[in-house]
């Protein structure tokens, strides 16, 4: 059995686009068996894939710095002899981590983070707004440069294994709210961790109402936080026959079983639109300061998943790879200029 050992940290929408290369590459070769360093929140993303091995690694209290890094390392190595370590994330911790596997004689390699053709889409002027691969593609590549060439991304959604037990505590969970599925369930997804990446949140009162006026929907809020709760609750005020909060209610994995249960989810650029595009969920993600083609679009979504203010009426989009603070125009017109109506209208579009 040759053991793999692949690294990723940072946050959960990067993380989480390694689970279809994963569950690719052990179709593929039967004789693999992977180990995943991420952090211990990522964890259960992983658990149900066979011969997937989870590795929680907390680098932000355990092991942090270089010393952290080395007694990471140190546990690692007795786990198991690697034959080969991909550093998926290419980042300080992870280059102390592969560099220390490197002195005692393993494989490394590293995947194309693409860092120069990024910062020349989303800088200032001039830019080259030429499509760049897809995240997951890049994982694929990573192994394919690792002599793991049979991997196919040709398998659809979902890619996430819900346990029956998982399902089970969601469907307890929709018994002691009476919920059934007797109408059209969207979910709606409206944070992200940057402000380039959020709509409006009065924007959701209007869109709930005009929605309601011609349908009679679920809403089921997602997030995470005391404010998005609080913002959600606002929400449930002002519609409580119709707006469910899921936030703070179910774990990840109940979560994701509730995910394959809707008929949409409206998003913007975040964790939360990976997840329901790896789920095989119907999706409308709506993106400010940050661009698909950069590399991060839904996964296997096609454009009528994505609205977005065209770059000939706003050719500073966009204006960063993840999500900033800042604005280049100081109004946020990317995400302003969006309006309810549009939205209302490529809901229905998606829902015919």
């Amino acid at each position: 059995m040759r053991k793999i050992l692949v690294i990723r940290f940072s946050a959960m929408g990067d993380v989480v686009l390694l689970v279809p290369v994963i569950r690719a590459l052990v179709a593929a070769y039967d004789d693999v068996e992977v180990t995943v360093v991420t952090r211990p929140k990522f964890a259960s993303f992983f658990t149900d894939i066979d011969r997937v091995i989870p590795y929680p690694a907390d680098v932000d209290y355990t092991y942090t710095g270089i010393l952290g890094m080395r007694d990471l390392f140190g546990k690692l190595m007795r786990r198991a002899g690697y034959d080969v370590v991909i550093d998926m994330h290419d980042h300080m911790r992870t280059i102390i981590l592969r560099s220390l596997f490197k002195l005692f004689g393993v494989k490394v390699v590293v995947f194309t983070k693409g860092r120069p053709e990024k910062k020349q889409f989303t800088r200032k002027e001039d830019k080259n707004t030429q499509r760049l691969p897809h995240t997951v593609e890049r994982y694929r590549q990573a192994f394919v440069n690792a002599g793991f060439d049979r991997i196919t991304l040709t398998e659809p959604a979902p890619y996430f294994s819900v346990k029956s037990q998982s399902q089970e505590q969601l469907e307890t969970w929709l018994g002691e709210k009476s919920l059934s599925k007797d109408r059209q369930w969207i979910g709606i997804a409206p944070f992200a961790a940057h402000v380039s990446k959020v709509w409006p949140e009065g924007n959701y009162f209007k869109v709930i109402e005009e929605w309601l006026s011609n349908h009679n929907s679920k809403f089921f809020l997602f997030g995470g936080g005391e404010k998005d709760i609080k913002f959600f609750e606002t929400l449930k005020e002002r519609f409580p026959e119709h707006v469910v909060i899921v936030a703070g209610e179910l774990k990840i994995k109940q979560e994701l079983a509730l995910m394959q249960m809707l008929d949409l989810m409206l998003c913007v650029d975040s964790s939360n639109m990976h997840l329901a595009a790896l789920s095989g969920t119907k999706l409308l993600s709506i993106w400010g300061g940050t661009h698909p083609d950069v590399g991060f679009g839904p996964y296997n979504c096609d454009d009528q998943s994505i609205l977005q203010i065209s770059r000939e009426v706003l050719p500073c989009r966009p204006c960063s790879v993840y999500g900033t603070e800042k604005c280049y125009r100081g109004d946020f017109a990317c995400l302003t200029f969006i309006k309810p109506e549009d939205v209302v209208k490529r809901m229905s579009e998606a829902l015919a």
